[in-house]
């Protein structure tokens, strides 16, 4: 079983879905990379890079994580000490279809929220997924290091994980 599981997709992947799953089969705790990035207690500002990086170093010294990011650069030694990293392959048209679908729900109070579900909200995340989506060719690039413990993955890939480990031998 794998102690130190990164994972990697665009807004929309399934990431933290994904993430929780994992963490609740193994017990092992999860980190959305968004909540070290940005201080919600403090009104959504960015951290400083130091202390976002102090907050992160603490997360690498335990002894087993789950930690899911959209492949910032500044977390990268995470993937570097991590025993397997799983990059969520989606379309761009799904990440969009999947913000929209996520900002409705919210709305209709369907859905739990960090950030108020607004029309600028639903904006801002559609500028995320064609900013990733410009980076992720070097996103991949900057993984052939680690090419040896890098898996892609895609929905139906992530259920099998979920259900029977054995597959991608988690």
């Amino acid at each position: 079983m794998h102690k130190k599981i990164y994972i990697i997709g665009p807004v929309g992947s399934g990431k933290t879905t994904f993430a929780t799953k994992l963490s609740k089969k193994y017990n092992i705790k999860y980190y959305e990379l968004d909540k070290i990035s940005w201080d919600d207690d403090n009104g959504h500002i960015k951290r400083p890079e130091k202390e976002a990086l102090e907050l992160f170093q603490k997360i690498l010294k335990n002894n087993s994580w789950v930690i899911e990011d959209i492949g910032r650069e500044l977390f990268k030694q995470g993937r570097n000490e991590a025993d397997i990293i799983y990059y969520i392959k989606l379309s761009k048209a799904k990440a969009y279809y999947r913000v929209t679908k996520r900002i409705i729900k919210q709305r209709l109070g369907k859905e739990r929220y960090n950030h108020p579900p607004t029309f600028k909200e639903w904006l801002y995340y559609l500028s995320i997924i064609n900013s990733y989506y410009k980076k992720e060719k070097n996103k991949i690039k900057s993984l052939e290091k680690c090419k040896d413990k890098l898996e892609f993955v895609n929905s139906k890939d992530i259920k099998k994980i979920i259900r029977n480990g054995k597959e991608y031998d988690i």
